[in-house]
């Protein structure tokens, strides 16, 4: 180990907490539900599309992050939904984890606050969407799910497993497809759109044309073409 890596691991630990996977759960399309617990989320405020950080690999200081599905402060447990496409250190992670592995956690933190969105919703996302979905149900179920996959039925299958009424658009160049289902969501007061940072940009845009614009426009790029660092 370089002394680099010596100094990541001595920051790591004294900024990260420590939790245990206590369940995993191998869902279709490359999703993974894991379940953890630690002391440190018993003392923690939650709120519904917060963000959770971990480091999937000591030695670094690079984080990864994801929203939590639920958080049960009694317990103290959460619950990640990972989708493991692509070959970076948090997908590998997640295809090789098992019950009473040990990881590193960060948070939660401030993200996207669905606490209180005024009126009906229309969601907009993707793969990388899906957990912040299931985190918007803890608050309302007047959601209109709007997703875009290169797999839609795929997703579609996803889901449906979770309790989820989605329409799924396949994913294009000019978002045509999923700019039209979101358009046409019937009576949006509230806006929450996520994913890909060009289809956040397309949809936020496009909402200003809606019959009904939204009141309320909440989005996050959770990654983009090309790029890294995004959450």
């Amino acid at each position: 180990m370089t002394a680099l890596e010596r100094l990541a691991d001595l920051a790591g630990g004294m900024m990260l907490d420590t939790a245990r996977v206590t369940a995993v759960t191998r869902l279709p399309g490359e999703f993974v539900r894991v379940e953890l617990a630690a002391d440190a989320f018993g003392k923690a405020t939650w709120v519904p599309g917060a963000k959770l950080q971990f480091r999937p690999r000591r030695g670094t200081l690079s984080l990864r992050t994801y929203t939590p599905v639920r958080w049960d402060a009694g317990r103290g447990v959460t619950e990640l939904l990972g989708f493991t496409h692509g070959d970076g250190p948090a997908a590998r992670w997640l295809r090789q984890v098992a019950d009473g592995d040990a990881c590193e956690v960060f948070g939660p933190r401030k993200s996207i606050d669905l606490r209180d969105p005024a009126g009906p919703v229309v969601f907009v996302g993707d793969e990388s969407s899906v957990a912040l979905a299931c985190a918007l149900r803890t608050v309302t179920a007047d959601v209109a799910h709007v997703f875009e996959a290169r797999d839609p039925a795929g997703l579609s299958e996803v889901l449906a497993g979770l309790g989820l009424d989605a329409q799924v658009a396949e994913k294009t160049a000019d978002r045509a497809e999923v700019l039209r289902l979101a358009r046409s969501a019937a009576g949006p007061a509230t806006l929450v759109v996520t994913g890909d940072a060009a289809t956040v940009h397309a949809v936020r845009r496009d909402s200003r044309t809606w019959p009904r614009v939204p009141r309320e426009v909440q989005g996050k790029a959770y990654w983009a073409a090309g790029r890294t660092g995004l959450d």
